[in-house]
């Protein structure tokens, strides 16, 4: 790992911690839609290493999104709420329901976001999957 890693320095960002190795690409080349790479090493029986790996969206980023899906649910149910009060005491209430609709018509909105930014992240994460597959390789090598 320590040659993939010094090889690739600089198209890489590679962070260490015990049997985990978290695979990112430098400051300069992310954006909001630049995955990364998680390596767990599972040491096994009869001198054998398990490598589970998992691509994940930037964390900051995908944070920030549960945040807004978290917002808007609270909204609709609030405005579900109001809805429905206002509707058991004979109250116009239609706007509440234009309320429901606009967060729906925005959580699709959100849908289809961040299926283009998982698109739009694809070519890196086949990077990463590449070096994934020589780091592999180094390693059967090794062995």
């Amino acid at each position: 790992m320590d040659d993939l890693q010094e090889k690739h320095q600089k198209d890489y960002r590679f962070v260490r911690s015990e049997e985990h190795i978290w695979i990112h690409f430098p400051k300069e080349k992310e954006s909001i839609f630049t995955p990364h790479l998680h390596l767990e090493l599972v040491d096994g029986e009869q001198k054998t290493t398990t490598i589970k790996g998992l691509y994940s969206p930037n964390s900051g980023y995908w944070t920030l999104f549960m945040f807004l899906h978290f917002i808007l649910a609270t909204a609709f149910m609030a405005l579900v709420i109001i809805a429905y009060s206002k509707s058991v005491m004979n109250s116009p209430y239609s706007i509440y329901v234009y309320g429901m609709l606009g967060i729906i018509l925005i959580w699709i909105g959100l849908y289809f976001l961040a299926r283009f930014f998982r698109k739009k992240g694809l070519p890196q994460a086949y990077e990463l999957h590449k070096l994934f597959q020589l780091f592999i390789t180094i390693n059967n090598k090794e062995t």
